[in-house]
């Protein structure tokens, strides 16, 4: 086949890149810049069309106009980088994720796919072009983050960026072509993330038949012929109309043999077409080709396509908007490689504090439904803990008991169990929670297969309406032989309800269940035992670096000059960090004792900016240096405490 053909011949001509591409378009300031691509990298790995099936049915018949224009994404320019492929794929991404309907205004960051492509695919590692079927293999096994998270650069690197990125495209390393490599942000951000894809028949009837079964575009990746695109980095004379109109007609003869002279390639998407669609052919030297009766010899039959140079030249007078054309049956057929993929299937979560809408309901945080058992969300409870390790015996039905003691009233109205549990097969374990009526809720039973550990919190309703007061035990036994584990510690917390016991503000305890202590409980502030208190609120500003990967971490210190002893501390933490479950935050009281504000390796967030109500410090002095110490447990993710603020409630 021709296009087999082609393929070969491109070995024997030099590629035609976008820096050199740009010099030679911009001097006419009505056009937007027009870069190219590596036509080898489109083709790269592509069957030919006796080696695909067709699309459709034999007997099938399409309208003659067809369109998405409804489902597009704005036009956008990929200025002066040879990245029209990238462009092409993420236009096909955000048009599929307008159909599934999600996402209000998809926008997806060709900079990060480039760069996955790339780095994580391991594709074309010296050119800046790439092709469908890899770009989608990126997006599909890796996914890609959106645009605000790594913005697209609209110039390639140069030897000012880096100083590699000079000579041969073949000596230059992988950064240059990718414009570096993404911020840590990114790498920790949400992907999203497409079907597979698959390649498409080439003729006519099968793509018609792929976009109106799929109601989803394709990109098509082809040779680039100058004067068939009206593009003025060619040698032959083009047609301004036709540039504006966006019209891509067959090439001819001269055309053809112009062209592969310095050969390129270009991707779009199409995305409809025109059977009734007829513009004028033209020869080698731009003129209209006529018959013998004088008449233009007119090409019909072409598809609706976006492009990704912008809005400023391109097709600015195509009836669909500026950046949208035509192109050829015929040119499609002989010279493009065509891809598809199919709807993505969402199944977003929301983060529940980082100040985005994640799963696009319009609620945000807090206000959605979704977080309403998240720490970060739910009212501060009553907290009793045990700390206890303890081994859990192999192979042993009876397991051990770990009992946590309530010594107060109260009625629950939530209830949540976090538990700590060290085990390389959480396969063999089952927990139950056995409260002090003997109710008994298993939490975990026997699931999650080969996965390490237990470190989660748990939600059981059927203790709603119960009393707290008692002893509540945590039973957990080892189902199958092999492997060993620990208990490391665990926790109750209970939100109250009904009728909440009054604060009484000189027993050591949160009667009312509201996190609040004695006289940190706003119920004390005029009660005699409260009266002589100066309480603390001390801030550190002092940023600090948090060493990466490093069990001793960072220390920082307030220190308190006042006299007394802890009623209640609350501790506010600013803390930048890409990925959030690297770190364990603990509070170091002047005597030594600490609690942990924050250890959570399910919590997949960025940054830790949060107020931790802290209880386990009661009635130790407050006279000393308090520490916040911070320890990123994980390599990779580098992060920065930047303040942190002490507020602890005093007792004589």
């Amino acid at each position: 086949m021709l296009l087999s053909f082609l393929m070969v011949l491109s070995l024997a001509f030099p590629q035609f890149g976008c820096e050199e591409e740009k010099k030679q378009v911009t001097a006419d300031p009505h056009d937007s810049e027009a870069p190219l691509s590596d036509e080898a990298a489109l083709f790269d790995g592509a069957p030919t069309n006796d080696e695909l099936p067709e699309d459709g049915k034999f007997d099938a018949t399409y309208p003659a106009t067809f369109d998405l224009i409804a489902t597009q994404s704005p036009v956008k320019s990929q200025g002066s980088r040879g990245v029209c492929s990238i462009f092409a794929t993420v236009a096909l991404m955000e048009h599929l994720y307008i159909k599934e309907g999600t996402i209000p205004n998809p926008d997806f960051s060709e900079q990060f796919l480039q760069w996955s492509v790339k780095k994580e695919v391991g594709a074309f590692l010296n050119t800046e072009g790439s092709s469908a079927r890899d770009n989608l293999a990126a997006i599909s096994r890796y996914g890609i983050v959106d645009e605000p998270t790594w913005p697209y650069q609209s110039r390639p690197w140069g030897t000012s960026d880096d100083p590699r990125c000079t000579g041969e495209e073949e000596t230059r390393p992988v950064e240059c072509f990718t414009n570096g490599n993404p911020p840590e942000s990114a790498m920790s951000a949400v992907r999203f993330k497409l079907p597979a894809g698959r390649y498409v028949n080439s003729n006519t009837r099968s793509i018609k038949a792929f976009i109106t079964e799929n109601k989803a575009g394709v990109v098509a990746g082809m040779t680039f012929f100058y004067q068939s695109w009206n593009h003025r980095a060619g040698t032959l004379p083009i047609n301004s109309n036709y540039w504006s109109e966006g019209y891509v007609t067959y090439p001819n003869e001269k055309d053809k043999e112009e062209s592969l002279k310095k050969r390129a390639g270009h991707a779009i998407v199409l995305l409809g077409w025109d059977d009734n669609l007829e513009v004028p052919m033209r020869d080698g030297d731009g003129n209209v080709i006529k018959d013998a009766n004088g008449n233009p010899q007119m090409e019909k039959g072409f598809f609706l396509f976006k492009n990704s140079w912008g809005t400023s030249g391109f097709g600015i007078r195509n009836k669909f908007g500026a950046g949208y054309g035509w192109l050829s049956y015929r040119y499609v057929q002989e010279y493009a490689s065509v891809y598809g993929s199919g709807t993505p299937k969402l199944d977003l979560k929301e983060v529940c504090d980082d100040g985005r809408d994640n799963d696009y309901d319009g609620n945000v945080d807090c206000d959605d439904s979704d977080c309403a058992d998240h720490a970060a969300c739910r009212p501060a409870g009553l907290v009793f803990s045990n700390d206890t390790q303890t081994n859990i015996p192999d192979n042993n039905a009876t397991g051990i008991n770990s009992v946590i003691n309530v010594d107060q009233p109260g009625t629950i109205g939530s209830l949540f169990v976090t538990v700590d549990i060290t085990h390389p097969y959480t396969g063999d374990l089952t927990v139950a929670l056995v409260g002090p009526d003997g109710t008994t809720v298993t939490l975990h039973n026997r699931a999650g297969g080969s996965a390490d550990d237990i470190k989660k919190t748990f939600t059981p309703t059927e203790f709603a309406g119960k009393s707290i007061t008692g002893a509540w035990t945590l039973r957990v036994s080892d189902g199958a032989a092999s492997d060993a584990g620990r208990l490391n510690s665990w926790k109750l917390e209970f939100v109250l309800t009904g009728e909440v016991p009054a604060e009484v503000c000189d027993d050591g305890l949160d009667n009312d269940g509201n996190g609040a202590i004695d006289c940190a409980d706003a119920a004390c502030a005029e009660d005699a035992a409260c009266e002589t208190v100066e309480n603390v609120d001390l801030t550190n500003n002092t940023s600090v670096a948090i060493p990466d990967g490093n069990a001793t971490g960072v220390t920082s210190t307030i220190n308190v000059a006042g006299s007394g002893t802890v009623a209640g501390i609350t501790v506010n933490v600013n803390i930048t960090h890409p990925f959030r479950p690297d770190l364990t935050v603990l509070l170091r009281a002047p005597s030594g004792a600490e609690v942990t504000l924050f250890e959570d390796e399910e919590d997949y967030g960025e940054d830790l900016v949060r107020s931790f109500s802290v209880t386990g410090l009661n009635g130790q002095a407050v006279t000393g240096d308090w520490r916040l110490v911070v320890i990123d447990n994980y390599d990779r993710d580098a992060g920065t405490l930047n303040s942190w603020r002490l507020q602890i409630t005093v007792t004589e």
